[in-house]
């Protein structure tokens, strides 16, 4: 053992705290995603399509014990929300989230949590009305 090895394990023992592999792989990122069940939406992304999904639909399938995730459609990957008390109120609904991200796990751990949609069907909304009055 060399010296900087023997230097790090008596800092970490003076700590109280070794960090697992697992902690050292976790990056931080900012991501904005659909709130989701896990069902529904491996479901869909076996099919490669990371959109929203039914919302309550996925209320119902959490309510059912089914684990609370994150559709990311830029990273086309599902994660698993590591602390899900945070988000169950906002399943079904787009976010951005910040947080450590385990790529080998596949969960995020959130560290805060910002609403921007609630889940709606795009084929309810009606589209914009152009404005065609002619000006003389």
């Amino acid at each position: 053992m060399n010296s900087k090895q023997l230097l790090f394990l008596s800092i970490s023992a003076l700590s109280g705290t070794i960090l697992s592999p697992l902690e050292i792989s976790a990056k931080p990122e900012s991501i904005r995603g659909w709130i989701s069940d896990e069902q529904c939406a491996r479901g869909r992304a076996e099919s490669g399509i990371y959109t929203m999904t039914n919302g309550e639909c996925a209320k119902q399938c959490v309510a059912k014990g089914k684990k609370i995730v994150l559709i990311d459609p830029d990273g086309k990957r599902i994660l698993v929300f590591a602390n899900q008390e945070i988000v169950k109120k906002y399943v079904g609904d787009y976010v951005e989230v910040s947080g450590e991200v385990d790529a080998k796990a596949n969960t995020i751990h959130v560290d805060s949590l910002r609403f921007l949609d609630k889940n709606r069907a795009i084929c309810g909304v009606e589209p914009k009305k152009k404005d065609v009055t002619k000006q003389p």
